[in-house]
């Protein structure tokens, strides 16, 4: 599995599927999808005046980004009441966020799940602990997923440069936890100099 890591936000991470959870009982919308509505011109807090979406447990809405994001396709996923998300409640979903994405028949796909203290949840342990259900999902035989399809995953992860180092330290963290389990490798924008600026874009480890 490769992981990549970016100092940009979620909109212009060129994956091919963009994934945000939001609440049923939180509104405006924050976060990432906040920040999504808005570049879609409040597409998703239309759907939500007309009720087509409500953020109920897993519920789901694929929506087309018509060239607003960098991602061809923008899934919103329900994750209930604000008072139940926790690390647990999120290793739990992971299965259930991974069962669309491959129908889709995706590789490259970015998560963002609400983080914030009023949550009781930060970015980089959010992160760590949904690698972790990943691994869960490689190994129970009730999470009925192609087991080469989640080893093959290419995963992208922004939150805006001051959320990176966090994300990179939880990404480290669960890569050494998962060792045994899963192979991960991590991929990070090489460092940038005015000689090479113009040059396709480089990851290092």
């Amino acid at each position: 599995m490769d992981i990549i890591i970016s100092n940009d936000e979620v909109d212009l991470l060129e994956c091919e599927v963009l994934v945000c959870g939001f609440f049923e009982d939180e509104r405006p919308l924050r976060g990432s999808c906040g920040w999504v509505d808005w570049r879609l011109n409040g597409r998703i807090s239309h759907f939500l005046k007309e009720k087509k979406i409500t953020g109920k447990w897993e519920e789901l809405l694929l929506i087309p980004t018509q060239g607003r994001l960098q991602s061809p396709f923008f899934l919103l996923f329900g994750l209930g009441k604000v008072r139940d998300y926790s690390y647990l409640r999120v290793r739990e979903i992971v299965p259930s966020l991974l069962k669309p994405v491959k129908r889709l028949s995706i590789s490259k796909v970015c998560f963002s799940l609400p983080y914030h203290e009023d949550y009781h949840v930060d970015c980089g342990k959010l992160i760590e602990v949904l690698l972790e259900g990943m691994a869960d999902c490689l190994e129970l035989e009730s999470c009925d997923l192609d087991q080469e399809w989640i080893k093959n995953l290419k995963l992208f992860f922004g939150e805006g440069e001051e959320h990176f180092s966090e994300i990179l330290f939880g990404v480290k963290t669960a890569k050494w936890i998962l060792r045994d389990r899963l192979s991960i490798r991590i991929l990070v924008p090489a460092e940038t100099t005015p000689s090479t600026a113009l040059e396709a874009p480089s990851f290092t480890f």
